[in-house]
């Protein structure tokens, strides 16, 4: 059986909140001036934005590769489809927990360059959903977590964005 709420779920979203405001920050603008010339072309507005993006795919891919993991090889998950107790869901909710509280900061504070309501209606659903399946709940449900996979396609869209912002 999953444990309930723990400290190391807290632990966690501190952690990756943590992450990726440094992500946004520091890492990002680092990166992205070593990779590609343009970066620095960009006027302020556009670096926030490109930075966002930046952390919002990294988030996509560690999370999404939980995802596949999970789905692919979880014992728990495929012995019982519907009430599978998998504590890398936990995991992984917690991981996504931290980053959309670090993203939803980042939104407010950056209003004028990245500011978008429906961002921040979206962050408040699924910021409740994962509250609902950590702590409501105490247990994975697949209905729910099958939702949490369809919105890791935000690298395809940062890849175009690319284009747009760069090129």
């Amino acid at each position: 059986m999953m444990a309930t709420f723990s400290k190391l779920n807290l632990a966690v979203i501190i952690s990756s909140f943590a992450i990726f405001q440094f992500g946004f920050h520091s890492l990002s603008s680092w990166i992205s001036a070593r990779v590609t010339s343009g970066f620095n072309n960009l006027d302020e507005k556009k670096k926030i934005e490109w930075n966002s993006r930046t952390v919002s795919s990294f988030h996509a891919l560690v999370v999404g590769a939980f995802c596949m993991y999970i789905l692919l090889f979880d014992e728990a998950v495929n012995a019982d489809h519907v009430w599978g107790d998998a504590s890398i869901v936990q995991l992984n909710l917690s991981i996504t927990t931290g980053y959309l509280i670090s993203d939803l900061l980042l939104l407010i504070f950056n209003w004028k360059a990245i500011g978008d309501i429906f961002f921040i209606i979206h962050h408040f659903v699924a910021l409740y959903a994962y509250y609902f399946v950590l702590i409501v709940l105490d247990r994975q449900r697949h209905t729910i977590y099958a939702a949490f996979i369809t919105d890791k396609q935000m690298p395809v869209l940062f890849a175009c964005v690319v284009k747009k912002i760069v090129l």
